[in-house]
C-alpha cells in the first residue's frame, strides 16, 4: 500500500490517486480552495489550543493587540 515515514505514520498513497480523482475528491478540494479567503481579506475568527498548555487562543485576540500575518502552507 502506501509508504511510511520515519515515525511509522502512513504517508500519501499515490496508488489511490486515480480513485480519488474518479470520486471527484480533487473537485471538492478545488471548491474548498476557491471558497477560502483571499490575500488581503480578513480571516474568519477561530480558536485553537496552544501547544504548551492547551489553553484556547482566538485569532481576534491576537490581531487586536498588534499587526498579525498568517501563512498557511505545506511542510511536506
Amino acid at each position: 500500500m502506501g509508504d511510511t515515514g520515519r515515525d511509522g505514520a502512513a504517508s500519501y498513497n499515490y496508488s489511490h490517486f486515480d480513485g480519488y480523482v474518479a470520486d471527484a475528491g480533487d473537485m471538492a478540494d478545488e471548491d474548498a480552495f476557491w471558497a477560502s479567503p483571499r490575500a488581503g481579506q480578513r480571516a474568519p475568527d477561530f480558536t485553537l489550543p496552544r501547544l504548551g498548555d492547551g489553553a484556547g487562543i482566538t485569532l481576534s485576540d491576537l490581531w487586536r493587540s498588534k499587526p498579525l500575518v498568517m501563512e498557511f502552507g505545506s511542510f511536506t
